[in-house]
Parts: C-alpha cells; sequence; structure tokens
C-alpha cells in the first residue's frame, strides 16, 4: 500500500466492516500508508457482524491524518 501510495492517489474506497474485510483499524492502517486526499468508508453495517460506527472512524481519520473523509449513505452522489 505504501508504493501505492507514492504515485499519489486521490481517492481511497476502504472496507471498515472487519470479520469479512479489512476493520476501522486496519482501514485506518492503510489510509496513513496510501495517504490520499479523499477517503471514503465501504463494506460496514449491513450485517451485524460488520456493524461498525462511520463517523467515529471518519474522527479518528481526520485526527490522526489530513484525509478527507466522507461518510455516505445508499443513493449519496459525490462529486471529484
Amino acid at each position: 500500500m505504501k508504493l501505492i501510495g507514492e504515485e499519489g492517489i486521490h481517492l481511497a474506497i476502504l472496507p471498515i466492516g472487519d470479520n469479512f474485510t479489512m476493520g476501522p483499524d486496519d482501514a485506518l492502517r492503510a489510509v496513513k500508508l496510501i495517504e490520499p486526499t479523499h477517503v471514503i468508508p465501504i463494506h460496514y453495517n449491513t450485517f451485524d457482524v460488520i456493524k461498525q460506527d462511520p463517523h467515529a472512524w471518519a474522527d479518528k481519520v481526520k485526527e490522526e491524518t489530513s484525509a478527507k473523509v466522507t461518510v455516505m449513505k445508499p443513493g449519496d452522489v459525490l462529486e471529484l
């Protein structure tokens, strides 16, 4: 991931659900390695086993990195 980040990533879309994918801690680490300008959390809260608080994760990302975080709801549109 660090090597990918060296190319200059503008947008990272990362799973935070855990269990089947990265969890919040691994996704935060990925943000630190990739160093994207913008990040969107995905793959969470569709089942009890992957229940996460995306806003708490966004707060940690904002606190520990310079990435802008957008937490989206179904039907939301993000223009870059």
